[in-house]
C-alpha cells in the first residue's frame, strides 16, 4: 500500500508544469470560497447587529390584530397592560431590557418647510444599551431628563437642513383622530448606515410620544437580550408568561420582522452558492483534462501493469490517489492564500458602499473555520470526482491494445 501511495505521489507531479497549473487552480477556487464566505459573513453580521440594536430588538410583542393587520382602528391594537408584562419579563436574567414602543407617522416642520416622517419611540431610561448603539454624527443621544428633545436621522436632517439644537414641530393625529402638535429641540443627528431608516426616521422619548398621542398604552413591547444565542429559548419562555397574562399578545423574533436583513442574507447565500458552483465546475473540468491526458500518455504503462497481474481496482486507486495529492496541495495552498488575502484587505481599510447603505463601510474579511472546512471538502471532493471518470475508463482498457503503445 505504501509503495502504491509513493508511486501515486511521484506520478501526480511527473509533469510539473501541468501539475502546478492544476494545484494553482484548485488553490484559487478554495481561496475564493473562503474569502467570499468571510466577506459576506462580516457584512451580514454587521447588518444583523445594526438591525437588532437600533430597530427591532431581539423580540417584539404585540396583539394578534397588530401582527395580522386585521383592525383598521389603531387604538384597538394597543397593549393597555404593558407595564404588567414588562414587570414579568424583566424577571428573566437573560433579558437586558424591555420597553414599550409606539410607531406612527407625523409632519415634521422647521419654519416653512415640512416633511412626512416615521416617528419611533425610545425609552432612554430602560433602553440604555439600544440608545448607545445609534451613531451620532452631531449632538447627543436622547436623555431621560430632557423629554422634549428628538433625535433625527442623518438623511432626514439633510433634507430639512436640521442641526443639533434646531427647533422643530411635530404634527400628528391621536388615536381618537384629534390633531395634536408639540414643539421640540433636536438633541442630535444619528446614523445607522441603513439609508431607508436614516432618511425618514425620527426618535422620540416614549412618554412624550404617549402624551402627543393622548394614550398611556403602547403598540409593541421591544425586548433586548444579553446574548443573541438565547433568542429562541427566551421566546419560548415569553410565550409561557404571555399565556398567563394575556393570550392575545404574540411574540416574534427579530428575524421574522427584519425584511431587509432576510433579503440581503438570502441574496448573498444564493450569490455565494453560484460562485462556488462555477469555481468547482472549472476545477472539475481542469482535473478531468489533466488526468485524461495523463492516462493517454501512460496507456502503455497501464497495459504493462495490467499484464503483470494488477487488478482494475488497483489502476483506479492509483489515479484517484494522484488526484487526491493534487487536491491536497491545492487546498493547503488555497487556505494559506485566503488567510494572506484576508489580512491584506483588512489592513488596507478599503471603503465600499452597498445598495441601501447611507455611508461607506470598510471591507473586512473574517477567516471562518467553517468556510475553510467547506472549501477544503469541496476542493478535495471535486478533485476526487474529476479523477474517477477517466480512472474508471483507464481500468477498462484492453490489455493487448494498451501494450501496443509501448511498441
Amino acid at each position: 500500500m505504501w509503495l502504491r501511495i509513493k508511486i501515486a505521489f511521484r506520478n501526480a507531479f511527473r509533469n510539473r508544469r501541468r501539475s502546478v497549473l492544476n494545484v494553482f487552480m484548485i488553490a484559487s477556487a478554495v481561496a475564493a470560497i473562503v474569502v467570499f464566505e468571510g466577506f459576506t459573513h462580516n457584512m451580514i453580521s454587521g447588518l444583523r447587529e445594526t438591525t437588532v440594536q437600533t430597530q427591532t430588538g431581539h423580540l417584539q410583542l404585540a396583539l394578534r390584530n397588530f401582527w395580522e393587520k386585521k383592525s383598521n382602528k389603531p387604538k384597538e391594537n394597543l397593549i393597555k397592560s404593558y407595564q404588567k408584562v414588562l414587570k414579568e419579563l424583566l424577571k428573566d436574567k437573560r433579558i437586558q431590557y424591555a420597553a414599550g414602543k409606539l410607531e406612527f407617522f407625523g409632519l415634521l416642520s422647521k419654519g416653512d418647510e415640512s416633511m412626512s416622517v416615521r416617528i419611533i419611540t425610545l425609552d432612554p431610561q430602560k433602553e440604555v444599551s439600544r440608545n448607545r448603539h445609534f451613531k451620532f454624527r452631531e449632538g447627543k443621544a436622547l436623555n431621560k431628563n430632557r423629554p422634549f428633545q428628538v433625535a433625527v436621522g442623518n438623511g432626514l436632517a439633510k433634507k430639512l437642513g436640521l442641526k443639533s439644537n434646531s427647533n422643530v414641530s411635530i404634527l400628528t393625529h391621536t388615536y381618537d383622530g384629534v390633531v395634536n402638535a408639540m414643539d421640540f429641540e433636536v438633541s442630535g443627528i444619528f446614523q445607522t448606515d441603513i439609508a431607508e431608516f436614516d432618511d425618514s426616521t425620527l426618535l422620540i422619548p416614549l412618554k412624550t410620544a404617549q402624551e402627543l398621542l393622548d394614550t398611556t398604552a403602547v403598540e409593541q413591547i421591544v425586548v433586548g437580550l444579553k446574548s443573541s444565542w438565547d433568542t429562541t429559548m427566551v421566546k419560548d419562555s415569553v410565550r409561557t408568561v404571555l399565556a398567563e397574562i394575556d393570550p392575545d399578545i404574540q411574540v416574534k423574533t427579530w428575524y421574522q420582522i427584519a425584511t431587509l436583513y432576510k433579503q440581503v442574507s438570502m441574496f448573498n447565500r444564493v450569490q455565494n452558492t453560484m460562485v462556488q458552483f462555477i469555481l468547482m465546475a472549472l476545477v472539475l473540468l481542469s482535473i478531468m483534462n489533466t488526468v485524461g491526458m495523463s492516462i493517454l500518455e501512460r496507456t502503455g504503462e497501464i497495459g504493462t501493469i495490467r499484464a503483470l497481474g494488477e487488478k482494475r481496482e488497483a489502476v483506479v486507486f492509483q489515479f484517484l490517489m494522484e488526484g487526491l495529492f493534487l487536491g491536497l496541495g491545492g487546498v493547503l495552498l488555497g487556505v494559506l492564500g485566503a488567510i494572506c488575502i484576508a489580512k491584506g484587505f483588512n489592513a488596507m481599510n478599503i471603503p465600499i458602499i452597498f445598495p441601501g447603505a447611507s455611508a461607506p463601510i470598510f471591507i473586512k474579511i473574517e477567516v471562518l473555520y467553517s468556510a475553510i472546512l467547506k472549501a477544503s471538502l469541496l476542493g478535495l471532493g471535486i478533485t476526487i470526482m474529476a479523477a474517477v471518470i477517466p480512472a474508471h475508463r483507464a481500468s477498462k482498457m484492453n490489455i493487448i491494445e494498451a501494450l501496443r503503445y509501448n511498441i
